[in-house]
């Protein structure tokens, strides 16, 4: 009974052996293989340094007095590690404490020792995981991840988040810019894998290529939090997926697709443009998996008009809350005109609007008069707001100075990004490019050619 509860949960267990080998110390390792551990065996720490990501723990095998040094090098890999002493040697336990040794076994140790200690290793890391859990919903103030409202709109969202369920083990959220994709992500990792797996969110400081590259590698070799997702369960939540440049893209694929991951990991893709493009287009498709793949659609605020009241409010609480401030309302009036906004910018939008007028105003709730007009009034207004705005400045620099070309260059640094940004969306095809712009097509190439757009604009579609 003793082998099979033991083989059962060491199967998954692999210790790496470095130093020192004696007959008792080759029985020890074939005790571990009979119950279901893997081992490998290094003579030297240098040896053994490229494995050290593939094992659990390592055990140390130390003969005589000089092994301070090797151990410390063992400790700097970061893996976990015991001590294996002669029984001449038992005086140099308290030496290999301090070297960073978590346990010291005697030769002729038994097996069952050993795997209790590896054991007790699992189990250390399943509390730091749910620590690292605590923390994060004390600090995100855990009561729910919930999508609230009372919508249709809310209604059919909060059903699709049931309806993911287990099945699904990756899932595309579509949504327009502003929408709070964390919360519904949140709320899809409440619904499975739970809560007491961890919720990694890859925000806009993982773009950077150099940080991507990390994590990406931390997943392959099952290191650091990645590494204990992927292995171990918990959910990846990618926001702004479709930015992630084609190269990551592929390398992330290629450890998304892997079997060994977890049965309790999911990933989530948010994208602010269409996921089937982004399947279609772009490396992802190697995930796709229509029984394994989901897409749900979070409606914008304007679809959701019922639920503007309570939204606002809840931002006006949250708020409040975090900079320690008394909990205001929002008189009739002042809600009137919240719900009567379009909001394109959508929650992102509300959120500073309710913010704004907070710090504006005076006493226990916000009235009309603590709001200013929207910046986003719908239409050609809003760019023409946006530029009005910026230009200002510049132009009241210019007094009465010397005859310039500011207005060429003006227009240039509009009409080069509108240019490579539609042709981009059009995948690098003109004609499309052309009806998207109203422009002739002879124009647009001429154009193009200006630029020197012709060859470097990027695809997005093929």
């Amino acid at each position: 009974m003793l082998v099979k509860a033991i083989d059962k949960e060491a199967i998954r267990a692999r210790a790496l052996f470095v130093g020192h080998m004696t007959p008792e110390r080759e029985g020890l390792l074939g005790g571990l293989r009979s119950i279901g551990m893997e081992t490998l065996y290094f003579d030297t720490p240098h040896k053994a340094r490229a494995h050290t990501n593939w094992c659990d723990f390592i055990l140390y095998g130390a003969a005589g007095s000089a092994e301070a040094a090797p151990m410390r090098r063992i400790a700097e890999t970061g893996k976990p590690f015991a001590a294996v002493l002669r029984p001449e040697d038992k005086g140099f336990t308290p030496l290999s404490i301090r070297s960073g040794a978590r346990a010291v076994f005697v030769d002729e140790v038994h097996p069952e020792e050993v795997f209790q200690f590896s054991r007790t290793l699992n189990e250390e890391g399943n509390l730091r995981r749910e620590l690292r859990w605590l923390r994060t919903e004390a600090r995100e103030e855990s009561g729910g991840w919930r999508f609230e409202g009372t919508s249709a709109a809310a209604e059919r969202l909060r059903r699709s988040i049931q309806l993911a369920g287990q099945k699904y083990r990756s899932i595309l959220l579509e949504g327009e810019k502003g929408l709070n994709f964390q919360l519904v992500a949140r709320a899809l990792h409440s619904q499975y894998p739970g809560t007491r797996h961890p919720f990694l969110h890859w925000g806009p400081k993982m773009r950077r290529a150099s940080v991507l590259e990390k994590a990406i590698k931390r997943m392959e070799e099952k290191r650091g939090e990645e590494g204990d997702v992927v292995e171990k369960g918990g959910t990846l939540f990618i926001e702004d997926a479709q930015l992630i440049g084609r190269d990551h893209q592929k390398a992330l694929a290629g450890v998304l697709r892997k079997k060994s991951l977890s049965p309790e990991f999911r990933v989530i893709f948010g994208c602010t443009h269409d996921p089937e493009r982004l399947i279609q287009d772009t490396i992802l498709k190697r995930l796709y998996r229509k029984e394994t793949t989901c897409f749900i659609k979070i409606p914008p605020l304007r679809e959701r008009k019922k639920d503007i009241s309570l939204v606002a409010q809840g931002i006006l609480d949250e708020f409040s809350s975090r900079i320690g401030q008394p909990r205001r309302r929002i008189t009739p009036a002042a809600m009137e005109w919240f719900c009567g906004q379009k909001w394109w910018g959508n929650e992102s939008e509300l959120e500073m609007a309710v913010c704004r007028a907070f710090l504006v105003s005076e006493g226990n709730s916000i009235s009309l008069d603590d709001l200013s007009p929207s910046p986003r009034r719908g239409g050609g207004g809003d760019i023409e707001g946006f530029f009005r705005e910026r230009l200002s400045s510049v132009v009241t620099a210019l007094g009465d100075g010397e005859r310039s070309d500011f207005y060429d260059h003006t227009i240039r640094s509009v009409e080069k990004p509108l240019l490579e940004l539609v042709l981009r969306e059009a995948g690098g095809n003109q004609v499309q490019a052309s009806r998207l712009l109203g422009m002739n097509r002879n124009t647009l190439r001429r154009k193009l050619l200006e630029f020197g757009l012709t060859k470097s604009s990027p695809s997005r579609r093929r």
